[in-house]
């Protein structure tokens, strides 16, 4: 009985692959996000406000190794909230989400410092792809270039 339990348990669809905070206040495409990542291998913790993502950031004690955080928060700028959080843990990379970057040019150029954006909607394996790149640190562009899917 100990030996079932205990496989199942630890049986995951997938190894484990890194811990992936994400910051989004659309509690529906957080929750199904989560879900996914979760079900892909990934520890996920979830933030719904720039606020609640720096306590959790502060709280949580074991490695965070990429933040996935919507660039348009209500309660604050995704780029301006991602440097706050880089501050507490400056070895995190960070994938902004969006949905607007090919509309609104002020946006567009806020990204362009970005290392890593996923515009939505996006599918899990472009989402789980990039994930990926941004913890392994890999880059296939030339720096400054936007690493978008």
């Amino acid at each position: 009985m100990g030996d079932s339990e205990a496989s199942s348990a630890g049986d995951a669809p997938e190894p484990r692959r890194g811990t992936v905070f994400f910051v989004d206040d659309d509690d529906r495409l957080r929750t199904v996000t989560c879900r996914l990542l979760k079900a892909r291998g990934f520890e996920v913790l979830e933030a719904e406000s720039a606020e609640r993502a720096l306590d959790v950031l502060e709280k949580y004690e074991d490695d965070i190794h990429v933040v996935l955080m919507d660039i348009n928060l209500p309660d604050g700028w995704g780029a301006s909230v991602a440097q706050r959080l880089r501050d507490v843990r400056p070895n995190m990379a960070v994938v902004f989400t969006t949905g607007y970057a090919d509309v609104d040019p002020i946006l567009a150029s806020a990204l362009n410092d970005a290392e890593f954006v996923v515009k939505k909607p996006f599918s899990t394996e472009q989402l789980v792809e990039i994930l990926e790149r941004a913890i392994g640190g890999e880059s296939e562009e030339s720096p400054g270039d936007t690493q978008a899917v």
